[in-house]
């Protein structure tokens, strides 16, 4: 009996250490061949597939997003231009299990750009307690791309709004951004005493946090981005303890 539960153990040992980490996604739209430009709405479809054998548990958080020619989209939040990325949290994903997302864009404008085809692609990734510090077994589907056409002549219409998120019945605006010099915190609707922001690169690795107190109901504050390694760092909005949002940011 001993030697059946000792082998059943190591059984179990084994299979926990060799789970894989790995999501996959899929872009549907915009579909090849199709235009989009400047007041030329269109929507970004989105399918995230958890591919591996580690699960994404309530605690971990999937971001997925927008490329435009291998970089990041921008739009507008009180005069600076904040990183595109919108995040998956509070859901389970085990092995083969689906995620499918649809953002409504209003248009898309290149600075100075022409007409020329594109390559649009969505991007995914994930971070928390089972994602952390790991690398994916597979990193080759962790983008979807299609070949597009950018016209120049659409208008004038783009998208450029915050994004709320519900802390318990109360309403929570985030509009905190990055200039890739200084990390702007501007937290609005606060129900709770604390705030905090921490920064965490690409391979889960927390390079910096700070908690910051509620004031009028508002958290504003200033964190210098000048020690942190450039590149993509993901901004996580922390109330009570649990992630209200995760914005990808670029460090210059």
């Amino acid at each position: 009996m001993k030697k059946t539960v000792l082998t059943l153990a190591l059984a179990l040992t084994l299979g926990a250490a060799s789970a894989q980490n790995d999501l996959g996604i899929n872009m549907t739209s915009p579909a090849a061949g199709s235009t989009v430009g400047p007041g030329v709405a269109f929507d970004f479809d989105v399918t995230i597939t958890n591919v591996g054998t580690q699960a994404v548990t309530t605690n971990d958080t999937v971001v997925y997003f927008p490329l435009l020619n291998g970089s990041l989209l921008y739009t507008s939040q009180g005069g600076q231009q904040v990183p595109i990325a919108f995040s998956i949290t509070g859901t389970t994903m085990n092995t083969s299990d689906t995620e499918s997302r649809s953002i409504s864009f209003g248009g898309l404008s290149i600075n100075n750009g022409t007409a020329q085809n594109v390559d649009f692609c969505g991007g995914v990734l994930a971070f928390g307690p089972n994602w952390n510090n790991v690398n994916e077994s597979d990193t080759t589907n962790n983008t979807s791309c299609q070949s597009i056409m950018y016209d120049p002549n659409g208008g004038t219409v783009g998208l450029a709004e915050n994004v709320i998120f519900s802390e318990g019945s109360l309403t929570v605006l985030d509009g905190s951004y990055s200039d890739g010099s200084t990390f702007y915190v501007n937290v609005y609707n606060m129900n709770s005493p604390v705030a905090k922001v921490s920064f965490i690169d690409l391979t889960g690795r927390v390079v910096y946090s700070q908690s910051f107190q509620t004031q009028g109901k508002e958290v504003r504050a200033e964190i210098s981005l000048n020690d942190m390694p450039e590149g993509i760092l993901l901004a996580v909005l922390e109330v009570d303890g649990k992630q209200i949002n995760a914005k990808k940011i670029v460090v210059e």
